[in-house]
């Protein structure tokens, strides 16, 4: 699942938690919004940067990232940012706080399901599952003419039929605001691409290369380049901005575009430092009181991390 409606799903679990253990809800909400960011690495459609980096490629012609392609680097990622992020967690900010009277809190909930309702979520695990598998399916094999993402719209529209949900239901759940998000980011990036303002990008990476062909210094500098520009940008922006450099380049030195192009992408899902850095930190920063200096002072290991991975495993 995307990590920043994860991380949403999670914040009246996390208000729940604190009204009860009277612990820093602040905290533990950074501490989800960085769980989800390296759980999502690990897939494809785990982070929106994923995906728009993996549209730069299909826009280029070239065969896309499967399913779980990101898991080479981003599995190695989410264990070892996971155990640090565990075992430090006294790095993570603590406040002194009280739980919103206004939030609703599930940890009380004890009501049975009726069977009515455990058909409708049985019905909705059997769909889930269904387009799991289609994703697996398509990062496995290629199979002429299938989409999971068709696949996935047949089985919502299955799950109507079947009464799942009321009509109105299924239209309120898609937000506007993000439809509008999105559309300005695909805006931003196809204005950066047809504007000098895309060749700037290329030249930056052209000239800190040099001559080089060494795979290690070109990944190096790609991710430090991506990941310093992603903290004060959309992580989604950034990797869709900056993929397509990426391929020029690939091609330019006969690289593996793929390898360049998944560079880019784990360094845009490193929004680790800053509140702007990515959509789940501007999502949930409202329900805490983190200040700008706690994401960094909790989130620098973890670009160490994803570094060292990177470094490692991606040139190989």
């Amino acid at each position: 699942l995307a990590n920043n409606h994860v991380a949403m799903a999670l914040v009246p679990v996390i208000y729940g938690i604190a009204k009860k253990t009277k612990l820093s809800y602040s905290k533990m909400c950074l501490f989800v919004i960085f769980s989800t960011t390296i759980g999502g690495a690990c897939t494809l459609v785990g982070t929106t940067s994923n995906v728009y980096a993996n549209t730069a490629l299909l826009d280029s012609g070239l065969q896309g990232l499967g399913m779980f392609d990101f898991a080479w680097v981003g599995v190695p990622v989410m264990i070892l940012g996971g155990i640090y992020l565990i075992l430090c967690n006294k790095m993570c900010p603590s406040y002194v706080e009280e739980v919103p009277g206004s939030a609703s809190v599930l940890m009380e909930a004890k009501d049975t399901a009726t069977p009515e309702m455990k058909r409708k979520q049985m019905f909705v695990c059997v769909g889930f599952a269904a387009f799991l598998v289609g994703l697996a399916m398509d990062s496995i094999a290629d199979i002429p003419g299938f989409s999971p993402y068709f696949f996935g719209y047949f089985i919502i529209t299955v799950l109507y039929f079947l009464k799942v949900a009321k009509s109105k239901q299924f239209f309120t759940s898609i937000s506007s605001q993000l439809v509008l998000f999105c559309a300005g980011i695909n805006l931003a990036i196809a204005i950066i691409k047809v504007t000098p303002l895309g060749d700037v990008f290329s030249t930056f990476f052209i000239n800190a290369i040099g001559g080089s062909t060494n795979l290690y210094v070109i990944t190096a500098i790609l991710w430090v380049g991506t990941v310093v520009m992603t903290q004060f940008m959309n992580n989604m922006a950034c990797a869709g901005v900056l993929a397509p450099v990426a391929i020029g380049l690939a091609e330019h030195l006969g690289a593996d575009p793929r390898a360049m192009v998944m560079a880019i992408a784990m360094a845009a899902t490193s929004s680790y430092l800053t509140p702007m850095a990515s959509g789940t930190n501007q999502l949930i920063m409202p329900f805490t009181n983190l200040k700008f200096q706690d994401f960094a002072k909790y989130g620098w290991p973890l670009l160490i991390i994803n570094f060292a991975c990177c470094m490692l495993i991606l040139p190989i």
